[in-house]
């Protein structure tokens, strides 16, 4: 009952958060524009009321179905109404980034989290806890562990891998010409090797072939304008690399799942 009370509310939060009320019309109200300061503020305090009211009306209707008590259910709802309020507040007085965007959504879910615990029964809160210690935590364990190899560490590692090289190249190379998006490589690397640990926890091999083509692809096109067996060279190190980390931080996970 606990997961299908919260799941309920935040199917009823996304919907309210992300399609009900967008911003101007076209987005998430989360993606402000602006149009000048004064009116900006004004439509973000009205939006973000509407919201709020919006939401706390859906909760209340949704959970006189698990509850069937008005009171109760009322009560629930006014207390998700108040902190949401004050979570939304707190996003707007920031710029909108990704990370104010997860803390802001992750506060959220907690908050429907803890809702969800306290209306529930004590046998359901009690089952929740059964199945909960009957879980295997540590094959969990075991596929974050490899994620988080595979992320900032290998990053790291690649980088004091390839420093040699990297000067070498700027040295040899147009600057303005060939200068990338800033950390667009750092993070084309992360997805990479998010793919390649994921098809290996997976057993499925020739992901990472898929991977690997489609890389080659795309940097088809640069290799072959850059005209630089350096550059070259300098491309496969780096795949070559990232690729044997992911696939090691991968296998890694998978050994300790088995264990």
């Amino acid at each position: 009952m606990i997961l299908t009370v919260f799941l309920t509310m935040v199917a009823i939060h996304v919907f309210v958060e992300f399609y009900v009320i967008p911003e101007d019309g076209v987005g998430p109200r989360f993606l402000r524009r602006s149009r000048g300061e004064e009116n900006t503020k004004k439509t973000l305090n009205r939006r973000l009321i509407v919201s709020v009211l919006c939401q706390s009306i859906l909760m209340l209707i949704a959970l006189l179905f698990f509850t069937h008590t008005f009171l109760y259910a009322f009560g629930a709802a006014l207390f998700i109404g108040l902190f949401a309020f004050v979570i939304d507040v707190w996003g707007v007085e920031r710029v909108t980034t990704l990370r104010s965007l997860v803390i802001k959504q992750s506060a959220h879910l907690g908050l429907l989290l803890f809702v969800a615990i306290a209306i529930a029964s004590s046998d359901a809160r009690s089952e929740a806890i059964t199945a909960l210690q009957q879980q295997s935590w540590w094959g969990l364990f075991s596929g974050v562990l490899a994620y988080l190899l595979a992320m900032k560490p290998s990053s790291v590692a690649i980088s004091l891998l390839l420093q040699n090289w990297t000067q070498e190249l700027n040295d040899a190379s147009d600057i303005e010409k060939n200068r990338p998006l800033k950390d667009a490589g750092t993070y084309i690397g992360y997805f990479e090797r998010a793919l390649i640990v994921t098809f290996v926890l997976w057993g499925q091999l020739p992901g990472v072939a898929l991977v690997l083509a489609a890389k080659s692809v795309f940097r088809f096109g640069d290799m072959k304008d850059h005209g630089s067996r350096m550059f070259t060279e300098y491309v496969m190190l780096g795949t070559f690399a990232s690729t044997l980390f992911a696939i090691a931080s991968g296998v890694l996970g998978l050994y300790l799942v088995h264990l």
